[in-house]
């Protein structure tokens, strides 16, 4: 059993449902802990899970919800929320910025707040985002939590990697359904 483990809501219903503005402070703080859950073991610093982080993610969160944006106009996003209606996990999908794409569509985002781990959450908001259908997704090479959510999602590593300079060099892989 892990601390996340332990922390589960003690009634883990959760809704489903398309965000607005309104949320993006949360949809901030659900972003930048999730990168801290994801990634504090591979980067360290404010510049990531620090409140310039969180600011950074509340201009995003802003432009990616604004309609007329590139976007919002593009983007599929969903938000999970616990019983009292709070943001306790996210999803975003956009088309895919490779020259050459496996799959028309690509997760882009999945984060949830570590009270939420476990409790289906996350399966609820990739299928809410993709409706079954096919897709890719990047997970950094190093973060076995997530490589084994996405395979139980149905998705298998296609052998594509890239290296993120400006994240120190993680290796993504990528993974098709």
């Amino acid at each position: 059993m892990t601390a996340a483990d332990s922390a589960l809501p003690s009634d883990p219903a959760f809704t489903i449902d398309v965000p607005t503005l309104v949320d993006v402070p949360a949809l901030a703080r659900v972003h930048v802990r999730g990168w801290e859950i994801a990634y504090s073991h591979l980067l360290e610093g404010e510049q990531w899970f620090g409140q310039e982080a969180i600011d950074r993610r509340i201009a995003h969160w802003t432009s990616w919800l604004t309609p007329g944006t590139r976007e919002a106009d593009e983007g599929v996003y969903r938000v999970g929320r616990d019983g009292e209606g709070a943001v306790v996990g996210l999803a975003a999908s956009w088309p895919p910025c490779e020259t050459q794409p496996a799959r028309s569509r690509e997760l882009s985002l999945l984060h949830l707040d570590e009270n939420w781990l476990g409790t289906g959450l996350a399966q609820a908001l990739t299928e809410a985002i993709l409706e079954g259908g096919p897709a890719s997704v990047r997970v950094t090479a190093d973060n076995p939590r997530a490589r084994r959510f996405y395979e139980k999602a149905g998705f298998t590593p296609d052998g594509a990697t890239r290296v993120e300079e400006h994240l120190g060099s993680l290796r993504d892989i990528r993974m098709v359904r």
